[in-house]
């Protein structure tokens, strides 16, 4: 899995097109990792680790609990349980990139439906 690129307030995409190219590519990202990557994917998610500090404060913050329900579950459950949560990250990331953005009501009605058509 390739590295997380830095994330800083002042690359926030400012358009609707930014916004669903950045959510586009964070989400084919995911979908590679619970796909072709799931071993080096389950591997970083350590529960003895504390999360890494490399997401930066203004954004959303990723679920916690994945990493800690890890050997609790089976691999399986685990995958869908990473899934859910990272699609409402996704989501959560898109909606402060456009708040962020200070888009107005029309170009947030516009970024919420062409990301419902991703899915």
């Amino acid at each position: 899995m390739a590295a997380v690129s830095s994330f800083t307030l002042a690359g926030t995409p400012r358009t609707v097109e930014d916004i669903f190219t950045d959510y586009s590519g964070r989400r084919n990202g995911l979908i590679r990792a619970l796909t072709h990557d799931v071993d080096e994917l389950h591997g970083l998610c350590d529960p003895v680790s504390p999360p890494s500090e490399t997401v930066p404060p203004e954004l959303p913050e990723p679920t916690l609990g994945i990493n800690f329900a890890r050997d609790s579950m089976s691999r399986r459950d685990w995958l869908f349980l990473v899934a859910v949560h990272s699609d409402s990250w996704l989501m959560a990331v898109a909606f402060f990139c456009a708040a962020v953005g200070q888009l107005n009501a029309s170009e947030r009605a516009v970024n919420g439906r062409e990301m419902s058509k991703t899915k």
